[in-house]
């Protein structure tokens, strides 16, 4: 990274950029993040060797076969471990390493009538901040929370009504900036199985709704979308973001990066990231 584009940094805190600037930095997470978090440490170690043991074929999953037939398997064990020996080769998008985690939220992976699909919510109009936006079930960390994996199953049982009993939780991806400086949101990874919208325990203070886009939906190019913004002080400064139109709402901001990672991370030979940054001397 150029010393110019360290002075940005410096001198603008906005969220976008603090995503985008040091894409290209690589983060690893230690093996007791690839690990379901109700699993006992025996569980952990055992399930970590079976999916660090995995042959070439099972790494292969969705070269092997047609893209319908990977996107039906994806929510396979095959896949969870292909995803997890992929995460830590994933690059990082945090512009500080050392900042803390202060936020954590679930991907909810699911089917719904047996479709491979995740799980979005509407935040409630009654919330003082991003009040209507799409999120993904999540909150800030107690200090009662065991660790980060915990607060995210919390909130998430909090919002809908899903208990974490009922969560594989697969692992965590990368740290990610917030707003906040020096802040970071982690975003989990768990299966919560087959879901009926109409069972779900929606929280009214923080969730207005709940809708599921199918994995077939997110990996079609003709729902990707992209919007390309500039420095409002350097219009030499672009940067790229990801956003998904065609479902009841439109994917964009925090959540669409996160979608953006879980992509990459779980069907990298079907999507291509579009976060880019730049800047033209």
């Amino acid at each position: 990274m150029t010393t110019r584009l360290r002075r940005l940094m410096i001198r603008n805190h906005s969220f976008l950029q603090r995503v985008l600037v040091q894409h290209d930095r690589t983060l690893c997470f230690g093996n007791h993040n690839i690990s379901t978090h109700r699993e006992s440490i025996w569980n952990r170690n055992f399930k970590t060797k079976q999916c660090m043991g995995a042959n070439s074929s099972r790494r292969e999953l969705s070269t092997s076969f047609s893209k319908e037939t990977a996107i039906q398997n994806i929510l396979l064990e095959e896949n969870k471990c292909r995803t997890l020996e992929h995460i830590p080769k994933m690059r990082s998008i945090l512009p500080n390493e050392k900042a803390t985690v202060g936020s954590a939220v679930l991907v909810p992976l699911c089917t719904v009538n047996g479709v491979p699909s995740v799980l979005f919510t509407l935040r409630s109009s009654r919330l003082k901040n991003h009040r209507g936006e799409v999120s993904f079930p999540g909150g800030k960390q107690d200090r009662t929370d065991r660790d980060i994996i915990h607060t995210a199953l919390r909130e998430t049982e909090e919002e809908l009504g899903i208990p974490p009993s009922t969560v594989d939780v697969w692992g965590r991806l990368k740290p990610m900036p917030q707003r906040v400086a020096a802040s970071t949101v982690v975003a989990v990874l768990g299966n919560v199985g087959e879901v009926d919208l109409t069972k779900l325990k929606l929280s009214p203070r923080e969730v207005s709704a709940v809708f599921p886009l199918s994995f077939s939906h997110l990996l079609d190019p003709a729902h990707q979308r992209y919007t390309t913004m500039k420095q409002r002080h350097d219009t030499n400064f672009t940067y790229t973001l990801p956003v998904w139109l065609g479902g009841p709402h439109r994917i964009w901001g925090l959540t669409a990066i996160m979608l953006d990672q879980v992509l990459v991370a779980m069907a990298t030979d079907w999507y291509k990231s579009v976060l880019r940054s730049s800047a033209r001397r």
